[in-house]
């Protein structure tokens, strides 16, 4: 109806008529228009507004006001888009019907005005859409960089919840290449550029050479120089604009195959530390003002949070693994009171921490027991004691470690020329040595040494002495079990087995029996007349006596023999898979060590002998009970029978 009303020249004619209604037509527009969520009747909204405008120029007859619509529309397009904007500007045309009737002649200059109208509409709509899909881009590279800017700052561990939750934490630092490029799209679209570049220092170039990390162009678009006006920054360090690049394109620093008549080149600073250099390049004449170059400068500060996030990846992930590694080893070394065990878990955690050998020391007296190494030794006969591996260890550069009682770390020992370890080992370059120590005493001492310089950093360094503090405490506790374990299972005064544990001991024995079919011999030893060197010499020489005739015993058996006290002046001795001829042999062995052995009192020189009852299972007896009997009596035979004699039962059993 307003319309219809401009057509009848209701603006000049009826002028608060038509306006009040043209204002009541375009409020109802604007409310539905801008109460509704998707904004629905946006045509009719602007069409009555454009009626308003129409009839303004018609009351006031201002003609020369029509052009007005080409910004009307432009202006619309900024808001709205194609859908909106093109009916739009077929409705204004309708508002020039009536000049079409008044004056048929001006029918081109209409069709041209409506043309260019139209022409105007599609082509800002088409510009703008693009722009808003760039803005879109921008926007959503800006808001993938800036989650990853508040992912590194969160440094409260509870809130990563579990090893999946820190995989998924460090994959995704992981993908800085991904972030830069989503940050150069977002810098090309901002200012408007042909390609926006990343270069960063060449690995392998001392004298400002580059390389391409990173660039808005597909692979092999942009072919990198090495030189030129970007080495150049590197250098200096300063930014270079040119909006008139007169110069060959290959003085810049790389070739592409267009035109750069702008070029921006833009240093990335982490404070004073260049990390890259950013370009930005344009076909056309004077392309960056200095506002772009300041959105550019502000891009840039975000492309040092993402390689600053980049670099300090690998760190984090390292201190996670170390602290994990950690946490696994300590575990294992607190639920073992095995020293051996003890030992080889400590040399296997600290090789997760650094690739090195290791080497555990357990305090032997004034020496050091190896227990365990990963490394491959050479040893002397001197070093060695029965089954253990002693070494003495002044002289050798580990040592300082237990004078001082302080971790040592050599970071390069090329020019070392005293011995380092009491012993040959591998090519070692750096070593790292930590006293066990516990309570003010030194109870061992930890190595780790490496073919290569400086091999630790300081956190490895100290992931490891708190491994060894938790080393030299477990370490402490299986000593004390051990100690507990030996009261109850060995004799005070002897450091035999005990005649309850001598019981079991001999119950597990016979027990084989079943499964194998190698026999096993007991010797039950009395020694002659103790009595009377109680009686003559007193109780402690008695106890002096007890003492050396067990060291006797324990040096005339084989390891795998058990020897015990069974009772007062009584000894025995469990021979596994021996038969009776081979129980002799080692009876008389022992008989005659304690004949040839002197034995000194207070007063005078002692002299004892043993006498011994043998007997072996199955061939004598079938049950642990029978085969005590079976040696006793036998040692009943040499007691009254001369002593100082080794018998086996099977000779007096007829």
């Amino acid at each position: 109806m307003t319309w219809a009303g401009l057509l009848k020249d209701f603006p000049a004619t009826m002028p608060v008529l038509w306006f009040s209604f043209s204002a009541a037509t375009a409020i109802v527009y604007s409310i539905l228009h801008f109460t509704s969520k998707r904004k629905k009747a946006s045509v009719e909204f602007l069409f009555s507004m454009a009626l308003l405008f129409a009839g303004i120029i018609t009351a006031l007859n201002l003609a020369w006001l029509t052009p007005v619509y080409f910004p009307l529309v432009v202006s619309a397009s900024v808001f709205y888009g194609w859908q909106t904007v093109v009916p739009l500007s077929f409705l204004v045309m309708l508002l020039r019907l009536k000049a079409l009737f008044v004056n048929p002649e001006l029918l081109g200059e209409e069709i041209a005005f409506s043309a260019s109208l139209l022409l105007t509409a599609v082509i800002s709509s088409v510009i703008l859409d693009r722009f808003r899909q760039g803005k879109g881009k921008d926007y959503a590279a800006l808001k993938t960089i800036k989650h990853a800017d508040e992912a590194i700052t969160e440094t409260d561990m509870d809130l990563i919840d579990g090893n999946e939750a820190v995989s998924h934490y460090f994959s995704s630092m992981l993908k800085a290449d991904e972030e830069i490029k989503e940050l150069l799209l977002a810098i090309k679209h901002a200012v408007f550029a042909d390609s926006v570049n990343f270069f960063v220092p060449h690995q392998s170039a001392s004298s400002g050479g580059f390389t391409l990390r990173c660039s808005t162009e597909e692979k092999g678009d942009i072919i990198t120089i090495g030189k030129g006006i970007i080495a150049e920054c590197f250098k200096t360090k300063k930014t270079f604009y040119s909006g008139e690049a007169n110069k060959s394109i290959s003085e810049i620093g790389y070739i592409k195959n267009k035109k750069v008549s702008s070029i921006l080149i833009m240093p990335v600073m982490d404070s004073y530390t260049l990390t890259g250099v950013l370009t930005a390049d344009s076909p056309i004449y004077h392309a960056f003002s200095e506002p772009v170059r300041n959105t550019m400068q502000m891009f840039a500060a975000h492309l040092v949070r993402i390689i600053e996030r980049e670099r300090i990846y690998p760190k984090l992930e390292r201190d996670y693994n170390g602290l994990k590694i950690l946490n696994e080893e300590s575990s294992k070394l607190v639920a073992s009171l095995n020293l051996n065990v003890i030992a080889e878990k400590l040399c296997e955690g600290a090789g997760k921490i650094a690739s090195s050998h290791a080497f555990f020391f357990l305090v032997s007296g004034k020496q050091f027991e190896l227990i365990y190494t990963t490394d491959r030794i050479s040893l002397h006969e001197s070093q060695t004691a029965g089954n253990k591996t002693i070494f003495d260890l002044k002289g050798a550069f580990i040592n300082i470690a237990v004078e001082n009682r302080q971790p040592i770390y050599m970071a390069d020992m090329k020019d070392y020329r005293a011995s380092v370890l009491p012993f040959s080992a591998e090519d070692i370059r750096s070593i790292f040595v930590i006293p066990l120590i516990y309570e003010s005493k030194l109870l061992g001492l930890f190595v780790m040494s490496s073919g290569k310089a400086d091999f630790l950093d300081t956190f490895q360094m100290e992931l490891l002495k708190v491994m060894c503090n938790q080393a030299a405490t477990s370490i402490a506790n299986a000593k004390l079990h051990a100690e507990i374990e030996k009261l109850a299972t060995t004799d005070g005064l002897t450091g035999l087995l005990n005649h309850r544990v001598f019981q079991e001991k001999l119950s597990e024995e016979l027990k084989k029996l079943s499964r194998y079919s190698e026999p096993t011999s007991l010797l039950l030893a009395d020694i002659d007349f103790f009595k009377k060197i109680n009686d003559t010499y007193g109780h402690p020489s008695g106890d002096l006596v007890l003492k050396e005739v067990s060291n006797i015993i324990r040096e005339a058996i084989r390891d795998i023999d058990m020897p015990a006290r069974y009772g007062g002046e009584e000894f025995a001795a469990i021979l596994p898979r021996t038969d009776s001829k081979g129980a002799m042999n080692i009876a008389e062995r022992l008989r005659k060590a304690v004949m040839s052995a002197s034995f000194s009192s207070d007063t005078s020189q002692l002299k004892v002998t043993l006498s011994i009852g043998i007997a072996t299972t199955p061939s004598d007896a079938k049950t642990k009970e029978e085969l005590i009997e079976k040696a006793d009596e036998a040692l009943y035979y040499a007691k009254h029978n001369g002593r100082n004699r080794s018998v086996l039962w099977n000779e007096i059993k007829n």
